[in-house]
Formats: structure tokens, sequence, C-alpha cells
């Protein structure tokens, strides 16, 4: 186990990270926000010059000429005003897409490599989804709010130090007003993100329900059942919730605005107050009182909309920036982005489990506990139990999905952990009751199970065994057919079409040992019993190669070491020996024979209750 080593995020660490990825996009803002800052002092000053020179040519002093110089200067703003916005916005798209190459990339790579019990856990998966849901969206605006920030402050000590020059007491009114403001305004973004928090993950769930309610994959489900209104009320109410907090938090945003405005037009008032002896006295001119007084008035109409706002931007992305920091300080599993491991000459000889006990992270109770037992590699096994009783914990464990446990897991006598991530990779492979439906082509969803080698002989070997010929013949394209509904001309297969097709990418790959954790659960008992029957074949035949033609390496690639994972027991009957697990440990273990002559057994009673599933 191990987390990335990664400077923790602030606000500065994030600056220089944010210099480093796109600096042209991160320089062209700060320089706007830089010249958009001294934009009302140098506004200030032009408009003073303009009314000097405009008396002075009234007055005759000066010609009529003069004059056009601040004129001009003025004009400039506003052009400049005018054009940089659309600029910006062409920045801005920019940025955010060069960003989001870079960051999710980076947060990808990290959510694939983390330990699989935070995939598993609600808490860990709503933080994911808060920090990796438009990163780069989050980071763009979160720089913008930097520098609308550095704007804002740049802005107010640029007018405070003309202000003072010629009234003390007007700066200082500036500065006592606008720092609490600053503060109030701070605390109230990192209380909005605490709501924040909580309306995501309502958003999360009731963006699931509304996938339930105008998705193709529950359709059928959906008119056969009508439960359509149900989920829409429940979609309904968890939408209101959500309503209910994010108007919450902008009832807050707008009542700081607004006391923040007030505030500020009273300090606009107080300040004109203050300046007037200053011109009385001629230490203000009128145009620089006339430029003063304007650009204050713009100053408070930006602060009133803008100071609450920027604020409480820096104080949401900060908290932002917390979540960040857990995301990355989660543990990675080690060589998690490590490709398969073949290792040369491996053969199973024996699986043990020593005095394993096991429960799930947060939990108390344990879903294992001190359970043994052995299997060997030439032997094919079935592991049953009623639902609940930690048979698919079993392959978690094998496959290094968990490593908490205590006592031992051995394969071929090593030591589970001691064997790399990429060796137990190429070790194993498995078909899972969930098991992927790949939005690719008939061939491509057998060949995904061994990426590294395209072999066509085997392919058709498997998909003779799994009796798929007959469906792909009447697919429009053969085996390049598209599956699903991603593309346009895609098809849709049965449930069980798709589940031999898993089980057929099972045995398209070259790994030793084979597990099927209730893959054909969607099925009937018979339609499972027959997939079944098929798989065991396929897998338990003996020589091939002289009649069939097949390579060694083939043949030995399809003679699999095999365990099933099943609570229903039609299957398990072709086992070699099946083993019982109940309430954390084996307790029954032999033939099907044997097991079923035992007297209040565990697997008879099991047997007995489903003997009708499969009699004809």
């Amino acid at each position: 186990m191990k987390s990335r080593k990664k400077t923790k995020y602030n606000l500065f660490v994030f600056l220089r990270d944010m210099i480093k990825m796109i600096p042209f996009h991160t320089g062209y803002l700060l320089l706007v926000a830089v010249i958009n800052a001294f934009l009302p002092t140098v506004q200030a000053l032009a408009i003073a010059e303009f009314v000097n020179r405009v008396e002075g040519a009234y007055g005759g002093a000066l010609g009529v000429r003069m004059v056009l110089v601040p004129l001009i200067l003025l004009l400039g703003i506003v052009v400049f005003k005018q054009m940089i916005p659309s600029v910006s916005n062409l920045v801005n798209a920019s940025a955010q897409n060069r960003l989001k190459t870079m960051l999710r990339n980076r947060f990808m790579k990290k959510q694939a490599a983390l330990q699989y019990r935070y995939i598993e856990d609600s808490q860990s998966c709503a933080l994911i989804y808060r920090v990796c849901g438009e990163v780069e969206g989050r980071f763009w605006a979160g720089y913008q709010t930097v520098c609308n920030g550095i704007e804002l402050v740049v802005k107010c000590v640029a007018l405070m130090s003309i202000v003072m020059q010629a009234s003390v007491l007007s700066g200082a009114a500036i500065l006592l007003v606008s720092v609490p403001l600053f503060s109030l305004a701070y605390r109230t973004g990192r209380q909005n993100y605490v709501l924040q928090k909580d309306a995501v993950e309502v958003k999360r769930r009731y963006q699931y329900l509304s996938a339930i309610l105008s998705d193709r994959d529950h359709a059928k489900e959906r008119t056969l059942f009508g439960y359509s209104g149900q989920i829409t009320k429940e979609y309904d109410r968890l939408s209101d919730y959500a309503n209910q907090k994010e108007a919450a938090i902008e009832k807050k945003r707008y009542a700081n605005m607004k006391s923040g405005s007030l505030t500020m037009v009273m300090l606009a008032v107080i300040i004109m107050l203050l300046l007037l002896p200053a011109l009385s006295s001629g230490k203000l001119s009128n145009g620089l009182y006339v430029g003063l007084v304007t650009s204050i008035l713009n100053l408070v109409q930006g602060m009133s909309w803008n100071l609450s706002g920027i604020m409480q931007g820096v104080a949401d992305f900060n908290a932002y920036l917390k979540d960040v920091n857990v995301f990355w300080a989660m543990e990675e599993k080690e060589d998690a982005a490590a490709e398969p491991l073949k290792i040369p000459g491996f053969r199973v000889e024996s699986i043990e489990f020593r005095k394993v006990s096991f429960r799930y992270p947060g939990r108390e109770e344990y879903v294992l506990r001190d359970c043994s037992f052995v299997f060997r590699g030439n032997k094919c096994y079935a592991v049953v139990g009623r639902n609940g009783a930690g048979k698919s914990t079993l392959t978690k464990l094998l496959t290094g999905l968990y490593e908490e446990y205590q006592g031992q897991i051995l394969i071929n006598g090593k030591d589970l952990r001691e064997y790399r991530y990429g060796e137990l990779k190429w070790m194993f492979s498995v078909v899972f009751q969930d098991f992927a439906r790949y939005a690719l082509s008939f061939r491509d969803n057998i060949l995904v199970g061994n990426v590294k080698e395209d072999k066509e002989q085997l392919l058709e070997q498997v998909m003779e065994k799994m009796e798929l010929g007959a469906c792909v013949q009447e697919l429009p394209w053969g085996l390049d057919s598209k599956l699903g509904k991603l593309e346009k001309d895609g098809v849709d297969l049965s449930g069980g079409q798709w589940q031999k097709l898993a089980i057929a990418r099972l045995l398209y790959s070259e790994a030793p040992i084979n597990i099927l954790d209730e893959p054909t659960a969607a099925l009937d008992p018979k339609g499972e019993a027959k997939v079944y029957e098929m798989f065991w074949q396929v897998t338990m035949e003996g020589e091939r190669s002289k009649e069939e033609g097949i390579s060694k390496e083939e043949e030995h690639s399809m003679e699999k070491f095999t365990i099933l994972i099943t609570h229903r027991l039609g299957a398990a009957r072709m086992a070699d020996e099946i083993l019982v697990l109940d309430q954390g440990k084996i307790v029954e273990q032999g033939t099907h024979k044997a097991l079923i002559g035992l007297e209040n057994g565990l697997y008879k009673e099991m047997f007995d209750s489903q003997r009708c599933w499969y009699e004809t």
C-alpha cells in the first residue's frame, strides 16, 4: 500500500501548478487583472486632467487641442473594457481545453490507482465525485477567482493611495470598512462550501434516479413494473432538497452582498464629504475631486457586486483544495497500472487459505473468520453457500483487491502478498455477476481478455465451444458488429448471449486460474446449468491438440484451473470437489455424491430446496 507523493495543495502551490501547466493563459489573465486594477486610478487621473484642461481652455489659458490628450486616454480605457471580455472568453475556452487534457489524465490515473476499498465506501465515492467532477472547470474558475481578488485588492490600494494624499482620514475609513467586509465574505464562503457538499451528494443521487427514468437500460422494467411514478416522487424530493440547499446559499450570499453594498455606499458618501475641505482649500483640484468621486462610485459598485462573490469564491476554492488533498492522500494499490506479468513455467499446484479472517473497512462484523481450506491444481472446485456467506469475498481476496486480512493466502506455497500485482493480474481471470458489457465489436469483447495477443485460431475455438457461431451469423457485420447502444448501428444481445460472451473472454485469456463468481445469476436455473455445462466441457477436456490442430501453447492456455462460486447448486455437481461456506468458514467439503449423503448437512438441505429447479 502506498499513497502518491505529492505536495499538499494550497493557494500558492495551486498557482504554481497552474502557471506550469498553462503559462500563456495564466499570464494573460493575471496581466488583465493587474491592468484592470489600475484602470480606476488611471481613469481618475485622466478625468482630473480632462476637467482641469477644459477649465483652462474655457479660461483661455490652454488651447482646445490640449483637451484631446486626456480625452483620447479615456476613450482608450472604454475601448479596452469593451474588447477584453471577448478576448478573455476565447482564452478561457482554450485554457479549459488544455486543463482538461492535463488534469483529467492526472486525476483519472490517481482514481484508477486507488485501493479497492474506496470504491465500495460511500463517503469516499462522494468525495471522489466532488473532486473529480469537472476538475478543469474548478481549477480554472479558482484561478479566475484568485486573479479577481488580486485585482480588487490592488484597485482598493491604488485608489486609497490617491485619496490619502488629499485626506488621510478618508483613506483610513476605506481601510477600516474594507477589511471586515473581506473577512465576513471569506467566512461565508467557507460555510457555503459545507452546504454545497451536501447539495452535491444529493445531486449525485437524483442524477442516478434521472438515469433510471430516462435511459434505455431500464426501459423494459420501467414499462413492466410501472415504477416511474414512485421514482419520480423520490427524484422530485431530492431535487427540491438540493434546490433548497442552493437557495439557502444564494440567500446568504445575496444578504452579505447587499449589506456590503449599503456599507460601501455609506462609505462613499462619507469620503465625498471628507474630501470637500481639501477641495475648498485648493489642496484638491476640481478635476481630481470629480475623478476620485467617479472612481470611488465605480469601486463601490464593483465591491457591492464582486467583493462578496470573490471572497466567497476564494474560500470555496480553498475548501475544495482541502478535499483535493484528501483525495491525493488516499492510499494507492502498488503497481495498480502494471500490465499483466506472465510467470514463466507457472502451473497451479495449490491455493490455500490458512486461518484467514477479514472484515470490510468500517465494519465490525467479520465476513471470514479463521477460514482454512486447500485447492489442488489437478481438480476443479465449486464454492457454494447461502447469500451473504462470504463467497464473493474469497474472490476479492484471491485477486488482491483487499490486502487487509489476517492469516495467510498461499499460491503454490508462496504468500499472496509476495506476488507482484502484475503477476496476480496475469494469474487470475474472473467473470463476476455484474460482468462488463463493452460497447465494442463482438470480436473485441472477446479479445480484451488478452490485449497483448491476437490469436485467431484460439478465438474460433473459444467461440465454437461456447456455441457463439450462430449468434455471430445473425449479426449484420459478423464479428465486427458493434454491440451495445453507444453506436447508432449497435446491436444488443440477450442476457444468455452476453454471459456466453463474458465466459468466452475469460477462456481467451492466458490466465491459468479462472474464477466464475455467479456470472449467470440473471439466468433461470436450467439456462444457468446449460451455460456451465458448456464451460466445464471446455475446461475439462483432455488432449485435443492432435485432433483439432491446436498448438501445445494454445492447448495449455485452454486448460485452466477453475473455481466456481455460486449459491445455486445445479452446476456445482460437475465440480471435482465442493466446498460449503457458512458464517465465514468452510463447514463441509467433498464431492456432490458425498455431500448429498450427509444427513442434516447444509449442502443436502440447500440442494433439496433447489432440486425442483433442475428436474424436468
